[in-house]
């Protein structure tokens, strides 16, 4: 339509003989208001494809970033990681758990390699689970009075009782501590608690456990010679010098390659059944043969075991042996964490539904995302006594 109101030659050219001049036709006459808005719907109707396909560009224009957003960081910390039964943990989740133990060995001064935590953190959080899903088979509960104790134990306010923890300077004191540690470590406080709360079953379990280890077993006095290359003439020398009735300890100082030999002569101590790292090893020293037999005869050295992380050739010798011998502390904790191994497998395997995943590209996502939190380690002022302490220790000495 014309600026100037009159009408569209176009709109109002009705029934006019074709061969009339336009000094003939008659004048324009303005448009009324049914016609005017019939023009502008006419030219929107002209115009929607236009408008269409420039909102189509750009939201296709803008798809690009949010697609790549959301399958870089939204997608990929939504997918199921660990699934026992009903209960499913992220990537996501697990990020946290690993922020979660990092902080706590930086700030106890320990060193923290990613790479060695990721499957670990995997694996504890599936135990973890279990021993919670699982805890009334040993009796096993958890007050949330243990649990808070636990969060203060781990955020530098140990030995604190409830009630001293109540009192209104030292329970603001905890609260803005805890609040600065949540803030550092990017987690919520019930992300933080839930931890705390299923690590407590995990060694609640444990501790159940550990009293049914027998402290009296069957064990064997275990000596190993150490050499750097198993053509090594020394090794025949050492076989014919015990079978002569040489003391293993005299061999050992002789012959053997061990750096500490002087102080050690060979001795690696009483053993029992379950307790040795190498499997190969712990089948050597107490597997028997189809006669029932021993692998390792008493008095006799083995065959050379090769180990890798020290790079030496071993050849174990059994000295003696004791039917029923006192357990020392260490070996009652390897046994009370092998018992703990036995029976999260009896109840992994007894599951519904279980899952882990773990592949090359869950290990660099998840060690990505720890690396880029930049955990800054900042210990509060702790009320005098306290301490970093292990979860197992504060069970064992209270809150």
């Amino acid at each position: 339509m014309p600026s100037d109101g009159t009408a569209d030659p176009e709109i109002n050219a009705q029934d006019l003989p074709e061969d009339l001049t336009s000094e003939q036709r008659p004048a324009a006459r303005p448009l009324s208001r049914r016609e005017l808005v019939a023009q502008k719907q006419a030219q929107g109707r002209r115009n929607r494809p236009f408008i269409i396909g420039g909102v189509l560009i750009f939201l296709a224009i803008l798809s690009v970033p949010i697609y790549g957003f959301v399958s870089e960081f939204v997608l990929p910390s939504r997918q199921v990681a660990v699934q026992v039964n009903d209960v499913t943990y992220t990537r996501g989740d697990i990020v946290d758990f690993v922020r979660f133990h990092q902080r706590l060995a930086l700030e106890a001064g320990d060193e923290f390699r990613i790479t060695d935590q990721l499957l670990t953190a995997l694996e504890t959080i599936s135990e973890n689970e279990i021993a919670y899903q699982k805890a009334p088979l040993l009796g096993i509960t958890v007050t949330e009075e243990e649990v808070q104790g636990a969060i203060r134990e781990t955020i530098g306010f140990s030995g604190l009782s409830a009630s001293m923890a109540a009192e209104s300077g030292v329970r603001s004191d905890i609260a803005e501590s805890f609040r600065q540690l949540l803030n550092r470590i990017q987690l919520s406080e019930k992300a933080y608690t839930e931890i705390i709360r299923k690590s407590l079953f995990r060694e609640k379990a444990r501790l159940a456990l550990r009293l049914k280890v027998p402290h009296l077993q069957a064990q064997v006095h275990l000596y190993a010679l150490e050499f750097k290359r198993d053509t090594n003439p020394d090794i025949d020398l050492a076989m014919r010098r015990l079978a002569t009735g040489d003391s293993i300890e005299q061999v050992a100082i002789d012959l053997s390659e061990e750096l500490a030999v002087t102080r050690t002569l060979g001795d690696i101590g009483w053993l029992p059944e379950s307790v040795l790292p190498d499997l190969d090893v712990e089948n050597l020293v107490f597997g028997v043969n189809e006669a029932g037999e021993r692998n390792l005869p008493l008095n006799t050295l083995s065959e050379s075991q090769w180990d890798g992380e020290s790079a030496v050739y071993r050849y174990y010798y059994i000295d003696e042996t004791s039917d029923a011998r006192e357990l020392d502390d260490e070996d009652l904790d390897l046994l009370t964490d092998h018992s703990l191994a036995v029976w999260l497998e009896d109840q992994r395997v007894a599951l519904d539904n279980y899952k882990l995943i773990f592949n090359s590209e869950i290990f660099e996502w998840i060690g990505t995302q720890v690396l880029n939190t930049g955990i800054a380690v900042e210990t509060p002022t702790p009320v005098p006594g306290s301490a970093p302490v292990d979860l197992g220790d504060l069970l064992e000495g209270g809150n």
